[in-house]
């Protein structure tokens, strides 16, 4: 029989045939595959410029009822910026990542530079959601109760989203992002923000993960089949049209399908198919257009629910 490889050898061999170092979370199966999914990709760290204008980072823990647990709360800000006043986009992190994500070398280069080139600024915040698919799944572990009844709290603590425009409650987030099960999951915050009557100024979702059929949808953490349809984004779409939103997905993502239906179905402000696959270099070239459509409507007036954009 042949020799077991190591775990080191597996996992440098997986890594190999991605072509893509570092890992930290979106993983799981590919859409109409059986093997597993790649491990979590980090944006590449940019190289040494001559003027760094890396974003600031800090990282906290906090105890959060909801999910049972404490949690990483990590805030990304511009440099020098004051908290006070700044809108606040929560930032949702891939399956079997966690909040780490947002605050490493690569995305507080790429964002420091957005908002270096004059992108409006605003606070980057992320926290630990676990793998439910930005829903209650696991018994006593709710991430989205998390983001609408407790991040709010934290935030106002740090003197954050302490002056909301008209329409946001205070220390609420004003919008929100994601990346591949963050994506799915910032659609979902954006719907129950919208039902709860207090609607985003924008959401913004990278190589979002949605599915076209249970039979793939039921290798992810839904309790069934109804759980799934119930919280899936292309069944919802009309519920979150009046917010602004902006999709990316790259055209070897094994998400572009699913995604290329929802830009269909959705007909978001900015729906971006481009090349790239479900891995850090694609999310390090689409960072900044994702930056910039944030920065865009970061002071806009949320539109309330029933109404619908235009265009």
């Amino acid at each position: 029989m042949p020799a077991r490889p190591t775990r080191r050898q597996f996992l440098l061999g997986t890594a190999g045939a991605l072509g893509v170092a570092g890992a930290v979370g979106l993983g799981g199966v590919l859409v109409g595959q059986d093997s597993p999914a790649p491990p979590p990709q980090r944006i590449p760290a940019p190289s040494r410029r001559p003027e760094p204008t890396d974003a600031v980072s800090t990282v906290e823990w906090v105890d959060s009822t909801a999910r049972g647990r404490p949690v990483r709360l990590v805030t990304v800000l511009p440099p020098a910026a004051q908290r006070a006043g700044l809108p606040v986009c929560v930032a949702l992190h891939g399956l079997r990542g966690n909040a780490l994500w947002w605050g490493e070398a690569g995305n507080r280069g790429l964002l420091g530079d957005a908002w270096a080139r004059g992108v409006p600024p605003f606070a980057v915040v992320g926290v630990d959601g676990g793998d439910n698919y930005w829903h209650p799944y696991t018994a006593g572990d709710d991430p989205l109760r998390m983001l609408l009844d407790e991040l709010p709290e934290w935030l106002r603590r740090r003197g954050l989203a302490t002056t909301p425009a008209s329409g946001d409650m205070p220390g609420e987030p004003a919008m929100v992002t994601g990346i591949s099960m963050g994506g799915a999951g910032a659609l979902l915050y954006t719907r129950e923000r919208m039902r709860r009557r207090r609607p985003l100024r924008a959401v913004a979702a990278v190589s979002p993960g949605l599915f076209t059929d249970w039979r793939v949808a039921s290798r992810r953490p839904f309790a069934g089949q109804a759980d799934w349809e119930a919280n899936d984004p292309l069944r919802f779409s009309g519920e979150i049209a009046a917010t602004p939103a902006g999709i990316w997905c790259g055209d070897r993502d094994p998400f572009v399908d699913a995604t290329r239906r929802y830009i269909t179905t959705a007909r978001p402000e900015v729906g971006a198919i481009s090349p790239g696959r479900h891995d850090g270099v694609y999310y390090a070239k689409v960072m900044p257009e994702v930056a910039g459509f944030l920065g865009r409507h970061a002071r806009d007036e949320p539109i309330g629910p029933g109404a619908r954009r235009a265009g």
